[in-house]
C-alpha cells in the first residue's frame, strides 16, 4: 500500500529573494560542469551548492563538498534565506513547456512517500542503478539529513480524481512562478487544506508507484533509514528518515512525455563501411538520403520524419563518418531478433528498440568492444553533428520508448536496459525541500 503524508516543505523566503529563477537548478545527474559552473555565478544561494558542490585538492574527511552542503543549507535556514512552512502541505507542481512546436501541461504534486523496498510493495523502479551515483547521493543524505529534490514518480489515474483536485489547486494565485534555464514555465501551489489532502492521500493508498527519475535517490534513501534503525531500538515506520519527498504524476496526463535517447559510438577498429551497409540488409529495411553541404538539413528532417511514422515498427536513423548519407534502418522480423536476447526476459522487455538495436546492431553486426565505446543524447541534431565534426564515428537515432512498456516491464519487477528513457521536462530542484528530524514522527 503507497502511503502518503502531506509535509512542512521548506521553500526559499521571497521576501530576501526576488527573482527565484536564480536560485533553481535542473537535476543534479544531468547538470554538465560548464552548466555548475554557470549555476554557480549565478546566485550565492543557488541550490546547486547544495546538491552538486563543488570539489576541492584539500578536501578531507570533514571538509568536503557534503560537509559544506550540510553547513550551507544549516547557515540559509538560520538566515531565512529558505524558510519553513508552519503547517503540513501537499504541493501541487505544473510545467507548461513546448516539444515540437506543441504547448503542453504537465500536472502533478509532491508529498511524502513512506519508503518501502521496491518491487516488493507498491514501488517499482524501471531502470538499473550504479553504485557511484548512489553512494555520492547516499553521503549527502547522510550530511544533510534533507531531500534536496524530488524523485519523479508516475501512477494511474484512470478516472483522474487526483487530476480533479489538483486542478482546482491551479486556479489560485500560484506560490511560485517562474521560468527555468529551458524556458518551461515551472508553477507551485501550496495545498494545506485538510480535505484537498485527504482526497489525494484516499485516492493514492492502493496505486502502484512507478519511478521515472532519481532511482539513485530513492536507493539512497532506503539505505539511510536501514542505518538509521539499525541504532534505533523503538523503530515504528512513522520515523521522518522513513520517508522520501517525491513528486507524482497520473500517467494518463497528456503532458507526460517521453523523449529518445540516442546512440554515439566511437571510433571502432576495422570498421568497413559496404560490410555494414550488406550485414543490415540482412535484417532491415535500408532506406538511404544522400545529402552534401547544402542538402543536409533537409534530408535529416525527411529522415526524422520517416523515423517517427515508424515508431512501434523498430526503425532506427543511422549516420556514419565521412560517408555522405543518412540511413533509415526498419526491421523486417522481430522474431529473428529473440535468439540474441536473453531467453528470461519479458515479451515486452525484447521488443524494446533499445534491446534490438543492442542485441542484433551493436554486438552482433558491429561487435562494440564495451560500454566505452557507447555514448547519449537525447538531441538528433547534436547527434549528428558529432559524427559530422568527427568526434564520433557511427550514430543511431531512435523514436521514444512508450509509457505503457515501461509500467509493464516494471510491473513484472524487471529493469529496462540503460538509458531506455529521458522524461521531458526534468523537475526543477530548488522549488521545496524536505528535511529529516532526527526524532520526528510522520503521522
Amino acid at each position: 500500500m503507497a502511503k502518503l503524508f502531506p509535509f512542512k516543505g521548506i521553500l526559499y523566503n521571497k521576501k530576501k529573494l526576488k527573482n527565484l529563477a536564480k536560485v533553481m537548478s535542473p537535476p543534479y545527474d544531468v547538470i554538465s560542469p560548464d552548466l555548475r559552473d554557470e549555476l554557480y555565478k549565478k546566485s550565492e544561494f543557488n541550490i546547486i551548492r547544495l546538491i552538486l558542490g563543488k570539489e576541492f585538492p584539500g578536501d578531507s574527511e570533514y571538509n568536503n563538498k557534503y560537509v559544506r552542503a550540510a553547513t550551507t543549507l544549516s547557515g540559509w535556514l538560520r538566515h531565512e534565506i529558505l524558510i519553513q512552512d508552519p503547517k503540513p502541505a501537499i504541493y501541487v507542481y505544473e510545467q507548461v513547456f513546448t516539444v515540437k512546436r506543441q504547448k503542453l501541461r504537465r500536472l502533478g504534486f509532491i508529498s511524502l512517500l513512506r519508503l518501502e523496498d521496491m518491487g516488493r510493495g507498491k514501488v517499482f523502479p524501471h531502470e538499473e542503478t550504479l553504485s557511484k551515483p548512489k553512494l555520492d547521493r547516499i553521503e549527502l543524505i547522510r550530511a544533510t539529513a534533507a531531500n534536496l529534490d524530488c524523485v519523479f514518480a508516475m501512477f494511474s489515474d484512470e478516472k483522474l480524481k487526483v487530476l480533479k483536485v489538483l486542478k482546482q489547486a491551479t486556479k489560485r494565485k500560484p506560490t511560485i512562478e517562474l521560468k527555468d534555464h529551458e524556458n518551461t514555465v515551472n508553477r507551485l501551489w501550496r495545498v494545506d487544506q485538510r480535505s484537498a489532502i485527504g482526497k489525494i492521500v484516499k485516492e493514492m493508498k492502493d496505486k502502484p508507484v512507478f519511478i521515472a527519475d532519481g532511482h539513485h535517490r530513492y536507493e539512497a534513501a532506503l539505505r539511510n533509514k536501514a542505518e538509521m534503525k539499525e541504532k534505533n531500538t523503538r523503530f515504528t515506520e512513522e520515523e521522518s528518515y522513513n520517508h522520501i519527498m517525491m513528486y507524482f504524476t497520473p500517467v494518463e496526463n497528456p503532458g507526460l512525455v517521453v523523449l529518445p535517447i540516442h546512440r554515439l559510438i566511437r571510433t571502432l577498429p576495422f570498421l568497413d563501411v559496404a560490410r555494414l551497409e550488406e550485414e543490415l540488409k540482412n535484417y532491415f529495411e535500408v532506406t538511404e538520403y544522400p545529402f552534401g553541404p547544402r542538402t543536409l538539413n533537409k534530408q535529416k528532417a525527411k529522415l526524422l520524419r520517416e523515423l517517427e511514422k515508424r515508431a512501434g515498427r523498430h526503425a532506427f536513423g543511422m549516420i556514419v563518418k565521412e560517408v555522405g548519407k543518412l540511413y533509415l534502418l526498419t526491421l523486417r522480423n522481430v522474431e529473428a531478433v529473440d535468439v540474441l536476447v536473453e531467453e528470461e526476459k519479458p515479451e515486452a522487455w525484447k521488443r524494446l528498440d533499445v534491446t534490438i538495436l543492442r542485441a542484433l546492431v551493436l554486438e552482433r553486426i558491429l561487435n562494440v568492444p564495451n560500454e566505452e565505446y557507447l555514448a547519449f543524447t537525447k538531441d538528433a541534431d547534436e547527434a549528428i553533428d558529432k559524427v559530422k565534426n568527427g568526434e564520433f564515428q557511427i550514430a543511431f537515432l531512435l523514436n521514444p520508448t512508450q509509457v505503457s512498456d515501461i509500467l509493464t516491464i516494471a510491473g513484472k519487477f524487471e529493469k529496462m536496459p540503460q538509458k531506455s528513457t529521458y522524461f521531458y521536462p526534468k523537475l526543477l530542484t530548488g522549488l521545496v525541500i524536505n528535511r529529516i528530524v532526527h526524532g520526528e514522527k510522520v503521522v
